[in-house]
Order: structure tokens, then C-alpha cells, then sequence
């Protein structure tokens, strides 16, 4: 922006001489106008167009991200969700073999180590279970934090 500026000046001087005078004054403006000046505004008009767009740039990164994350934890939960199904009728299965062995066993027509390896499968199943259950749960975590319904 063109500026203005003034100075004035006035003094006596305290030591005289014949060849001096005694007192002195002076005025003068000063007008800056501008118009060369190395490019300076157009540099920081330009700065500021880049910064702009930097700024957006992150802002799209950022978004891309937050999908990404979504799309993912989305896609874990869901695995983990079938997971937990098929778990389940491993389950139902497993307690129905060692329903029959047990019966087997109790008519005298199953060993014994059918029966453990039956209960053994059990025990396995229902083990699998509750891990596809912790596993699902937490996939469902990362999904609600994913989406900002956990805070």
C-alpha cells in the first residue's frame, strides 16, 4: 500500500560562531508508492494460493484415509462376524459327536478314547468359539471407532 510520512526538524545551536548560524529548521515528505517492488505481493499472493492448496490437499488425504480405515475395520468385523457362525455350528456339531460317543460308550459299543477324543473336540470347538467371540467383539470396536461412534 502507498504511504505517507513527514519530518520536521528545528534547533538552536548552543555554540555560536560568526560563521555559523544560530538556529536551523528542515521539513521534508517521504511518498512510497509501491509499484517495483521485486514482486514481493504477487510472491506472497502466490504462497498463499499454495498453502491453500496444500491445505487441501491434506484435507483429501486425510479423507481417503478415514475411508480406508472404515472400509477395512468394516471388512475385519465382517470376517470376524462369519467367523463366529462358523464356529457356532462347529460347536453344535462337536457337542453332538460327543452327545453320540458318550452313548456309544455308555452301550459299550465306543472305547474310551473315542469318548476323550470326542470331548477333546469339545472343548476345542468351544475354545474356538470364544476366541471368534473376542475376536469379533473387537473388530466391532475398531469399526465403531472407525466410524466415531466410539469416542
Amino acid at each position: 500500500y502507498p504511504t505517507i510520512g513527514a519530518l520536521a526538524v528545528a534547533g538552536v545551536v548552543p555554540v555560536n560562531d560568526a560563521n555559523v548560524k544560530g538556529s536551523y529548521s528542515a521539513a521534508g515528505i517521504n511518498i512510497s508508492i509501491p509499484i517495483l517492488n521485486g514482486g514481493l505481493f504477487s510472491a506472497r499472493e502466490s504462497e498463499a494460493r499454495l498453502r491453500a492448496h496444500a491445505a487441501s490437499a491434506d484435507v483429501d488425504d486425510l479423507i481417503n484415509s478415514i475411508a480406508r480405515d472404515v472400509n477395512i475395520a468394516w471388512l475385519e468385523a465382517n470376517n470376524a462376524s462369519q467367523q463366529l457362525e462358523l464356529t457356532g455350528s462347529l460347536v453344535e456339531q462337536a457337542n453332538e459327536a460327543a452327545r453320540l460317543a458318550k452313548v456309544r460308550y455308555d452301550l459299550g459299543l465306543g472305547s474310551i478314547v473315542e469318548l476323550n477324543q470326542a470331548q477333546l473336540s469339545q472343548l476345542t470347538a468351544q475354545i474356538e468359539a470364544a476366541n471368534a467371540k473376542y475376536e469379533y467383539l473387537s473388530q466391532r470396536a475398531v469399526l465403531d471407532f472407525a466410524t466415531g461412534a466410539l469416542r
